[in-house]
């Protein structure tokens, strides 16, 4: 009888040891998942928010606000192929909405300096294009495509002071047009210190001249909701006023999207076609 006794009180002893160490591992788990989520952002105070892809989204940035969180959309306006006599009219509007901007330039003459200017002095991002524009010349060979960026940089360096760094092939590092390998135009285009930008929305203005400002934004737009990081190709042409008359209503858009309208700079993310 005694024997038995101490069987049970042995057995009831286990019982509670048993019990211990399952509370003990159901305490260790809930702090291991508490902490886990919300290193992912999962988890806030307010409770489990569905984040997509949290890991594997590089470009994109949460910015936590107390417990509301909020995705930084970001969007770049480039002009190609000025200045011209419209790139006076779309100074005033990116300054009258406190945006800034990245004009991808060609050469031109010296009634065009000032304008080279004032595209620096209200705080723009005065990038390289072409000095030429001539895609057979451009493109013909090696020595052809790296004169073409140095008598650019060259100009520009010496009417503004500034060392352009950002670069656009003309027709995109995507064009077939090149006889030279593009991987090779693109391999010296960084031995030479340049960042090189293509783009992810364009308003086609350079395809078609009749499209209405309203059809311009709406090219842009189809495209731009689909990123937060989205760069934007518009031409800077005396032919295509069109671009200038549908400005406003872009940035309206854009803001009106999220979207924060930054100039390409330094901490801009690379968009690129290759």
């Amino acid at each position: 009888m005694k024997n038995r006794d101490s069987l049970h009180r042995l057995f009831d002893s286990w019982q509670y040891v048993m019990l211990a160490v399952a509370i003990f591992i159901a305490i260790i788990f809930c702090c291991y998942y508490i902490v886990s989520q919300s290193r992912w952002g999962f988890y806030t105070s307010g409770g489990i928010h569905d984040v997509e892809n949290p890991v594997f989204s590089p470009l994109k940035e949460v910015v936590t606000d107390g417990d509301k969180e909020a995705e930084t959309k970001r969007a770049y306006l480039t002009f190609d192929d000025g200045p011209s006599g419209n790139t006076g009219e779309i100074l005033d509007i990116l300054d009258a909405n406190d945006v800034k901007a990245t004009f991808f330039v060609v050469g031109r003459g010296d009634e065009y300096y000032d304008t080279y200017r004032d595209i620096v002095g209200r705080g723009h991002t005065l990038a390289l294009h072409s000095y030429t524009h001539d895609y057979d010349k451009i493109y013909a060979s090696l020595d052809d495509f790296a004169e073409d960026i140095e008598e650019l940089r060259n100009l520009l360096y010496d009417v503004t002071g500034v060392n352009c760094v950002y670069y656009r092939f003309p027709g995109g590092s995507s064009n077939t047009v090149s006889k030279v390998d593009m991987d090779t135009l693109i391999d010296y285009v960084e031995s030479q210190g340049l960042i090189y930008y293509d783009w992810n929305a364009l308003n086609n203005d350079a395809v078609c001249g009749s499209y209405t400002p309203e059809q311009l934004v709406d090219n842009i737009m189809k495209d731009a909701v689909c990123h937060d990081d989205v760069v934007i190709l518009m031409h800077d042409l005396d032919a295509r006023h069109c671009t200038v008359e549908s400005l406003q209503m872009l940035i309206d858009e854009l803001r009106a999207e999220g979207f924060t309208l930054l100039p390409i700079d330094e901490n801009a993310p690379l968009v690129r076609h290759r």
